[in-house]
């Protein structure tokens, strides 16, 4: 199944894109806890290469960046982990969430076709229409060496019945947008290639991945209150900052830099 499954990926792939994603970087399983903590324990163990990948058909123990659960029916989605090696410059590690945002949502908006453009919610959703089309979430190792986990989670070919009655209104899939199933493989075979000719150069020169996220900002001129740390902060979000921050415009007109968030309410 694995082979088959890399075959699908990596077709129509350039040699040297094919070597550089090899067979023995890939695994597939039908289902398993999470695939991020799948790949967490083989960097954690100083097994791991750069551009691993573990894809799943289910996951029991999905999260998002909360802890929030992540669940689908067994087949239906994309559920996958990706491990990416990181160098020195920790000041740009905070902009692998709106790399992977971008990498995704570009395919993603490739397969939609004119017309819908996707939203991009701080820091780690992407929305059509204001419903929930996919999750990232990025997690890193820095011993024995420094990875970034990227958790991705895309729904393709999920049916609106077979959500949960209270999360029909929030979430939607490609499925429902363009009427027929979608490969899971040619998906994420672009998405991986995204990654190979993009990372890590696109996280120094990150105006293209701005550029992209910004006109997409979901959160641009809404009430927020956010939670950083030990402090709540209140105001309108007042776009997306240089190294991929949100701004939060504050009742006294003054600005915060919001780099990390524990809680994030609209309204």
């Amino acid at each position: 199944m694995t082979e088959k499954i890399h075959a699908e990926i990596i077709r129509g792939w350039s040699e040297e894109e094919a070597a550089r994603f090899p067979l023995e970087h890939f695994r597939h399983v039908g289902e398993t806890g999470s695939t991020n903590d799948d790949l967490l324990a083989l960097v954690r163990s100083g097994q791991a290469c750069p551009y691993d990948l573990v894809s799943a058909d289910f996951q029991t123990q999905g999260r998002g960046r909360r802890g929030d659960r992540w669940e689908a029916p067994p087949g239906r989605n994309l559920l996958f982990s990706l491990a990416l090696p990181l160098n020195e410059d920790r000041h740009l590690w905070p902009r692998l969430p709106h790399l992977a945002a971008w990498i995704v949502g570009t395919v993603v908006e490739s397969v939609l076709g004119p017309g819908p453009r996707l939203q991009a919610k701080w820091p780690n959703d992407l929305l059509l229409e204001g419903r929930k089309l996919a999750g990232i979430l990025v997690e890193t190792v820095l011993s024995p060496t420094p990875f970034a986990i990227v958790g991705i989670g895309l729904n393709v070919n999920l049916r609106h019945e077979e959500l949960p009655p209270e999360l029909r209104a929030i979430a939607t899939s490609l499925y429902e947008w363009i009427g027929c199933e979608s490969s899971r493989w040619f998906l994420l075979g672009q998405i991986v290639q995204g990654f190979l000719r993009h990372f890590p150069e696109k996280t120094a020169d990150f105006g293209p991945v701005l550029d992209w996220i910004r006109p997409r900002d979901f959160l641009l001129g809404q009430a927020l209150s956010i939670r950083s740390g030990r402090e709540w902060f209140e105001g309108l979000g007042a776009g997306i900052g240089e190294d991929g921050e949100l701004l939060l415009e504050t009742v006294d007109g003054g600005f915060v830099r919001i780099v990390s968030a524990e809680e994030i309410r609209r309204g």
